[in-house]
This record gives C-alpha cells, sequence and structure tokens, in this order.
C-alpha cells in the first residue's frame, strides 16, 4: 500500500480508501483522507494516516462531496401522466451524477394515502438504484379521513407533505387538479405541527393563474413564450405570503417551498424567516440559471417546468438568496420524459412541465455556483446534499461526508470541463443543457461504501436502493435546521 498506509490486521482493514481528495465536510473543505467499511464512513483523518484498505481511489486534485439529496424529483407519474420515466432510468441517471438519494412522491390515488403509500413502498422495493424517500401529496380530495392519517404516517418515517395551492393549469391542461383549499392546509398545518411533519408546498395564486390563462386565451396570445405572464411573480409573492400568514398562526408549523421562482418569493422567505418562522425554500437549475427569454427560442419550451421561469431579476435574486442562505437546496421537479413527449406542444397550457436534470445538477452547479459567482465548495454542499438531509430527516446518515455517516460521497474533478451532451447522459434523449460547457463532471460516484460509477461508466448495476424512513430534527420546526 506504500508509507501512506500504516499496516493493519484483517479485523481493522478498510474496504475503501479515499486518499489525496479536498474532502467538503460540514466543517469546509480540507486536504483528507477518508476510510470505509461496512458500508460507513469509518474515518476522515489528515492525510497519510488510514490503515491498509481493500481498494483505494487516489484522488488527488479531485474533490469529496457528500452524495446528492435531491428533494424534489418525479419517477411516480403525478395523476397517471403517460410518458414519464421510471425510477429504472431515473435513480441509475442519478448515480451517474453523483446523486445517491432521491425523495418522490406518492400521489393521490383509489385508496387512503396510507393504503396508496403502503402500495408505492412495495412497488419500490428492490427496485431503485439510490435510495430514496417519499413525500405524501394530499389536496381538497383527501377526505377528512384520509387527512387523520397523518400522524401514523409521520410514526411510520413520512413525515412531508406535498400540496398545491393551484391547479397548475385549466381543465385540458396537461397537469393533474391537486388544489389544496385554505382550510384544508390549515388542518395539514396543525397535524404536522403536533406530530412532527412539515408541508412541501407549490405555491401559486389560483384564481390570478387562472385569471390570466383566460385572459390570454381570449388574446390569442397562447405560445409559451407567454408562460411567465401567466404563471406570474405576483402569484408567487401573494401565495407566499399568504401560506406564510396562515402557518404563522399555527405554532411549530413548518414550512418547505418547492420551486421558488421570483425575487418577491425569495423575499418572503426571508423576511418570515427573519421572524423566527421556520420556512425553508428550494430552486431549480432551470430557475436560476436562465431567464423567460428562453421561452421565445424555437426549442425553449425545453426549459419549462411549472409554474414558470421569470425574468433576469429574478435569476439574480434567487442567487441572492442561495448566497444569503435563504435558498436551502436545489431540486430538480424532473417529470422526464422523452423529446417525443416533451416537443409535442408549446402552449401555455399544454408544454410539458418537467426537465431531465438530475444527472447533470452537480456539474452544473460547481459551473455556476463555485466557478462563476465564487460561493465556494461549502456552500456547493449545502444546497445539494447537507441541507435537504437536515431539512428532511435525514442527517447525518445523509448529507455529508462524516464519520458514522453513509459511505455516500461523488468525487468530482474540477478540471473536467466538456459540453453537456444528451448522449453521454443517461435521463432519457434530451437534455435542456445542450452544448453547455460544465465543469467539475463526476469521476466516481461511491453509495453505500461500493463503487458504483466510475468515469461515466456504472461499475455496479445492482438496484441495492433503500427505503429511508425518516424522522425531523425537533430544529425543523424551531426553524434553525439550517443556517
Amino acid at each position: 500500500m506504500g508509507s501512506k498506509h500504516r499496516p493493519s490486521s484483517v479485523h481493522d482493514m478498510l474496504d475503501l480508501a479515499v486518499i489525496g481528495a479536498t474532502v467538503v465536510t460540514p466543517s469546509g473543505p480540507a486536504l483528507l483522507d477518508i476510510g470505509v467499511r461496512d458500508g460507513i464512513t469509518t474515518m476522515v483523518v489528515t492525510p497519510g494516516s488510514l490503515p491498509e484498505a481493500t481498494r483505494v481511489i487516489d484522488a488527488t486534485g479531485k474533490i469529496v462531496l457528500p452524495g446528492g439529496v435531491d428533494p424534489h424529483v418525479h419517477t411516480n407519474a403525478p395523476g397517471g401522466m403517460a410518458g414519464v420515466l421510471g425510477r429504472d432510468v431515473i435513480t441509475k441517471a442519478a448515480l451517474h451524477g453523483g446523486m445517491t438519494t432521491i425523495i418522490d412522491f406518492v400521489w393521490p390515488g383509489s385508496g387512503s394515502p396510507t393504503e396508496e403509500l403502503d402500495r408505492v413502498v412495495a412497488e419500490w422495493d428492490g427496485t431503485s438504484y439510490t435510495d430514496y424517500g417519499f413525500h405524501v401529496v394530499l389536496s381538497d380530495g383527501t377526505p377528512d379521513a384520509g387527512l387523520e392519517e397523518i400522524p401514523g404516517m409521520i410514526e411510520a418515517g413520512f413525515p412531508s407533505f406535498k400540496i398545491f395551492t393551484t391547479t397548475i393549469t385549466p381543465p385540458g391542461g396537461t397537469v393533474g387538479a391537486f388544489r389544496t383549499s385554505t382550510g384544508t392546509l390549515m388542518e395539514i398545518f396543525k397535524l404536522t405541527a403536533r406530530h412532527g411533519g412539515i408541508v412541501d408546498i407549490h405555491a401559486e395564486d389560483d384564481e390570478l393563474v387562472m385569471h390570466q390563462y383566460r385572459k390570454h386565451f381570449e388574446a390569442g396570445k397562447t405560445d409559451v413564450r407567454y408562460m411567465a405572464d401567466v404563471h406570474t411573480t405576483i402569484s408567487e409573492d401573494l401565495s407566499f405570503r399568504h401560506c406564510l400568514q396562515l402557518q404563522s398562526h399555527i405554532p411549530g408549523a413548518a414550512a418547505y417551498f418547492h420551486h421558488v421562482t421570483a425575487g418577491l418569493g425569495v423575499e418572503a422567505v426571508r423576511e418570515y424567516r427573519a421572524k423566527g418562522r421556520p420556512v425553508y425554500a428550494e430552486t431549480l437549475a432551470v430557475l436560476s440559471f436562465v431567464d423567460q427569454s428562453v421561452y421565445a427560442e424555437p426549442d425553449g419550451h425545453k426549459y419549462h417546468i411549472y409554474p414558470s421561469i421569470k425574468f433576469p431579476d429574478d435569476v439574480e435574486k434567487i442567487w441572492d438568496g442561495i448566497r444569503t442562505g435563504d435558498i436551502h437546496t436545489f431540486g430538480t421537479d424532473g417529470v422526464c420524459c422523452l423529446w417525443e413527449d416533451k416537443n409535442r406542444a408549446r402552449t401555455i397550457h399544454e408544454t410539458w412541465g418537467g426537465v431531465t436534470g438530475v444527472e447533470p445538477k452537480v456539474a452544473l452547479l460547481y459551473t455556476e455556483l463555485v466557478n462563476k459567482r465564487g460561493l465556494g465548495l461549502k456552500r456547493l454542499a449545502e444546497v445539494s446534499s447537507e441541507n435537504a438531509a437536515k431539512i428532511f430527516g435525514l442527517y447525518p446518515r445523509k448529507g455529508a461526508v462524516l464519520a458514522g455517516s453513509d459511505a455516500d460521497f461523488v468525487i468530482i474533478d474540477p478540471t473536467d470541463e466538456h459540453p453537456a451532451k444528451a448522449a453521454d447522459l443517461h435521463e432519457g434523449d434530451w437534455t435542456p443543457w445542450e452544448d453547455w460547457m460544465l465543469c467539475g463532471w463526476p469521476t466516481w460516484t461511491v453509495k453505500g461504501g461500493r463503487v458504483v460509477v466510475e468515469h461515466n461508466v456504472m461499475t455496479d448495476d445492482s438496484t441495492a436502493g433503500r427505503l429511508l424512513r425518516r424522522t425531523l430534527d425537533p430544529a425543523v420546526h424551531a426553524g434553525t435546521a439550517v443556517n
């Protein structure tokens, strides 16, 4: 093994050692060596002090980040949408990109929320490449008896519940109707506050969105280029503040806003966090890398997710929120499909609302957040892994390179710069980032102590992903889970 390693007995022999890299721990980046045994990170130590290992990765010049935790992935088709690429595709692609844990969604079905959750859990068993958890979607269609199941689902390890304040599109659009009224949201806030859960929110003002649809239909302005004029910044402002004001009347209620799109949304989150409210926020690459002008491009709908991409000033305010710590995570919101489906329509109500993006996310964030904006490796680790793990009850098992944590990490090469190509990725046949020059691509992905991807080749294709039952840290409800 060389002079860097002290001799070991067979009993303290490591399964894997990673040496020579800059390791991003919760304390920040440092030159450290990592030792792994039985799927757990057992040692994070000064260089040269590891015992011998069965396998050694010399990662000199590379960067080790905690395995990515994506809190917003759709492989379970919303409302039974046809054409959604499933977990067999997306979780494998996630590993190629260094994302080792995802949280998907359980949608309302024919049974009670618990029955639908049990069905999905059984369906996933032994079929995912990544570890995984679930948010449970609730709506006005959930009967009172279903809401009464919230405490049991939290106790069973499913403490996060997704609601929509809008139907998103009018009848006949591409999105199912899962709207939750203020009264139902109040009851969900009360139950989650009392029993240790959190409410995830897709927040838009439904009346304003539907008004804008009607006005645009009447004017014949149905092309996707008008999307930001239908799903407006005002709508986000009104709905965020409505939800936050309701939350403020319910002690202990915690809220997480999916896909913050607008500067007004960032300001609302910042204001209520300053009041000590337990409020957390997510954005997406498509919301923070491009603005609504891309909708005018011939294939500009390739970037679209609902609500919508907003304006240049909103992009900069999102990045300001990332810098100040008011935006905590990056999700994908990937209702992934083939290009045939994504390209089927480019109207304000029929455009497919979802992108491929879980695989290139680490490279995208390294390129933009670290190289371009200089926010540093610690912030990169936080928004790609650590914060999601802390908010959703996975930390420190996930989200950290620490002794005692799961040995999930991605080793990236800061000098590896090449354009994103759908042909090189594993999420269907297109990417919104085609020909974008990105750096910091993964060289190795380690999951549970196993090297699963090496130089963009899957070396361990077992569907060994585990269901993660979660319990929220009390800091979540105190508003202090993340900085």
